[in-house]
């Protein structure tokens, strides 16, 4: 198993439409397509206005796959075009959890 941690971070004062549009425009999206949300969270303290999703995967391949059918969904990209400007910056990387994680 594999993680995708992705961290976002959002205009100030646009978190809460940030994320609502993507409990109700991606998340049904990605859940259809065969994304595996592992966790979503919302910054509290030090580096403010950032998301962080965690995604499952089985390997690459299976990622690559996935990836490739979201890039190709009109409900993705509807998600995409409606949040231009609200995000600042993103950082995408992948995760192998150690052997002693509760995640495997």
């Amino acid at each position: 198993m594999i993680y995708n941690v992705r961290t976002y971070t959002v205009q100030p004062r646009l978190m809460k439409k940030y994320v609502g549009m993507f409990e109700t425009m991606a998340l049904p999206a990605a859940t259809r397509l065969g994304m595996r949300l592992i966790a979503y969270f919302i910054s509290q303290n030090g580096a403010l206005n950032q998301v962080v999703h965690i995604w499952a995967y089985e390997n690459l391949a299976e990622y690559e796959k996935i990836r490739a059918a979201r890039d190709e969904d009109a409900e993705w990209e509807h998600f995409l075009d409606s949040t231009v400007g609200l995000l600042v910056s993103q950082e995408d990387k992948f995760m192998r959890p150690s052997s002693f994680s509760p995640l495997q």
